[in-house]
Formats: C-alpha cells, structure tokens, sequence
C-alpha cells in the first residue's frame, strides 16, 4: 500500500544505492578516453568509443528492462542487476588490451542498465502518487551527487602515483556498497507489478511504451548535447585557463541540481510538467552557450550552475512526466523508454560529435550541442501542441 510518506527506508536507501551505482559511472566516464590512449596509445575517436559504449550496453539492457520487471519484478531485478554490475566493475582491475576493454565496458553498462531501472521502477512504484516529481527530484539529488562527486574524485586519484588503478578500486568499492544496499533496502520492493482483473502482462513487442515515447524523443536530444560536456570538457579545457575552473564545473553543477531539483518537483506536481520543462530547456541552450563560448572561468562555472537549473531540471521532470502518461501497470516500461532513449542519446553522442573534433575544433563540437538542445526543446513543444501534458495521477 503507498502512502503518503516520501522518506521511507526503501526509498532511503535506493537513492543511496543509485548514488553509488552512478559513481562508477562518473568515475569512469570522464577518465576512460585519456586512459585509452595513455595505456593502449588509441585513436582519439577509438578513446571516445571506450567512454560512450558503456551507454550502449545500458542502452541494451533499457530496452528489455520493462519487459523483465513485469515478470521477474523490481526486486529480483535489482539483486541480479546489482551482482552483475558488481563482477563487470571487479574487471576493469585486470584489463589487458583495449579489445576486452570494449568488450567490459559494453557488459558494466548493462548491467548498470537493468540497475539503474529496477531502483528507477521501484522509487517511482513506492512513491505516493501525488508527489511522483518530487520523490523523483530526491532521487534525482542523490544521483547528481555522483556527477559532481565522480569525476573530481577520478581525477585527484588519477594524479596519484596508483593512477587508474585508484580510480578503478574506488570504482569496485562503490559498487560493493550499492550491492549492499540493494540486498537490505530492496527488501521493501514490490515482487511483480500486480496487473488489473483481465489484463495480461505484455509480451517482447511492447518492452517499450509508445505513450512515453515522446518524452523520450526529448531526452535523445537532451542526453546528445550533455554527452559533449560530459565526454569533452576535460579535453576542450586542458592545458588552458579554463583548467582550472573545469575541476570544479561538475562540483557546481552537483550543488545547483540539489537545490533545484526537489524545488522543481514540487513544482511541476503542483502546477504541471510545462511550468517546469519549457523554462529549463530555455536555460540548457544558455548554458551550452556559455561554455562554448566562455572567455574566463567564472564563465564556465556560471555556465555549469544554469546547467543545473536546465538539464538537471529536465532529467527528473522529464522521468515523471513519462510515467504519468502510462497507467500504473506499465511504470516500468516508462521507465524503461525514457532512459533507453536517454542512454541513445548519451552514448551516440560522444562518437558522432568526436568526428567533429578535428575538422572544428573542440568550440565546433559544444556549438553543435547547442543545435540538438534546440531540436530537444522544439520535440517538447511539438509534444505538447499535439497531445498537451497530463495532469500527475491521483494517489493510489
């Protein structure tokens, strides 16, 4: 039975462990191209490859994800998930060529993948219904934690005489902690979704939900253009005078999504998703502007905390709204469309916008993230003009 009670030890300690399920991500992510081709002497765009195939394999894994929740249930899920994210992160330990390189990364990704949706299904199932977008904002304040937290600390690890050995072993220990936490905390996770009197459970065809597709036609876009600043900003800024403010880019932009994130959500499920949306993609265009064209690190900076406001407003409020254009029995199969296009667009966009580097230069490639950001905002107001915004559903 849902209540009204938000801070539940179940929803507790899954943004707990989707905090550390993220931190291996953000920990790798930023570090793994320049790793590629110190270790293994890789092409920039074959580095590039080794960051973004990780959202492939999540990719992967998002697609059936809603089809399995609806038969093995959030639960059951969670806990293979999270064994198997635990084993593929022990492997970057023992890495021997930037083949089995490619090879692991594609399979921590899936399981990240099925991770990351089954703690998803579960906040967004365990919620009450009418704060949906807030509980989504807190568990949202959790993950960003990670973008902040992650790269600052690969990055100081790196600089040790341990380099990416220390990244990797931090890397491990988060993903053991999130194993424990799912082992505890998943035990007030639902077993399977209880279908309504005559309805059967979908088969593979409809893994994905067309209802929620237009959402995630939104967050294509949304996840290209973040994917040049996530793969790129350490390599545009090196070397510069702007390296010393792009340490601590993702610290800033950490610290704007939690003050903006749970505001937000109580927002849109109060006055709908458009209040929210439409504003904060106006203020990601601004933000990619700024650091694309920052002249100074204050620029920079300031570019990252009206990132906070914009993508880390869409990230949360966009997962609510997917949700509340299903019914109850297909959470997870919102869910599961909503970050499958998401990773699409994270993992496509290292590898197409690194094919712009050497003909434009690393300003060519966040001036392109510009243009998809636009194409994202125009792909939200087309949605809205042809179907409008459902209202938040009422609590169960």
């Amino acid at each position: 039975m849902v209540t009204e009670r938000l801070w539940t030890p179940t929803f507790v300690g899954l943004s707990l462990a989707g905090l550390c399920a993220s931190m291996v991500l953000f920990l790798l992510v930023p570090t793994m191209a320049g790793y590629a081709i110190e270790r293994f002497g890789s092409s920039p765009s074959l580095a590039g490859a080794l960051a973004s195939v990780f959202f492939i394999g999540a990719l992967l894994a998002r697609f059936v994800s809603g089809w399995v929740v609806e038969r093995l249930g959030t639960r059951r899920m969670a806990v293979v998930a999270v064994s198997f994210y635990l084993l593929t992160t022990a492997g970057y330990l023992i890495i021997p060529g930037i083949e089995i390189a490619l090879g692991l990364r594609l399979l921590n990704g899936i399981g990240f993948g099925f991770l990351s949706s089954a703690l998803a299904t579960g906040v967004m199932m365990t919620v009450p219904a009418r704060r949906r977008a807030e509980g989504a904002g807190w568990f949202g304040v959790s993950l960003s934690l990670s973008i902040g937290l992650g790269p600052f600390v690969a990055l100081q690890l790196r600089s040790t005489p341990w380099g990416m050995q220390a990244v990797f072993w931090a890397a491990l220990a988060c993903a053991g902690l999130a194993f424990v936490l799912v082992a505890t905390a998943g035990r007030g996770l639902p077993t399977r979704i209880a279908l309504e009197a005559g309805q059967e459970a979908t088969g593979w065809r409809t893994m994905l939900d067309r209802r929620a597709m237009g959402i995630g036609v939104m967050m294509l876009f949304g996840g290209f253009a973040y994917a040049a600043i996530l793969t790129y900003l350490d390599e545009a800024t090196s070397g510069t005078s702007l390296a010393a403010a792009a340490g601590w880019f993702f610290l800033v932009y950490a610290v704007g999504v939690m003050v903006i994130r749970p505001v937000a959500g109580r927002t849109q499920d109060t006055r709908g998703e458009r209040v929210v949306l439409i504003p904060a993609w106006v203020l990601y265009v601004v933000a990619l502007g700024l650091v694309a064209f920052a002249a100074n690190g204050a620029m920079l900076l300031i570019g990252a905390a009206i990132l906070a406001l914009g993508w880390g407003s869409i990230t949360t409020g966009g997962q609510a709204a997917a949700v509340n254009r299903v019914p109850a029995t297909r959470t997870g199969a919102a869910i599961a469309t909503y970050y499958f296009m998401l990773d699409l667009g994270t993992g496509a966009g290292p590898i197409l916008l690194g094919q712009l580097v050497e003909p434009f230069g690393y300003r060519g490639v966040f001036v392109a993230s510009i243009l998809v950001c636009l194409a994202g905002l125009v792909a939200y107001l087309l949605l809205l003009r042809r179907g409008g915004a459902p209202e938040p559903r009422p609590a169960d």
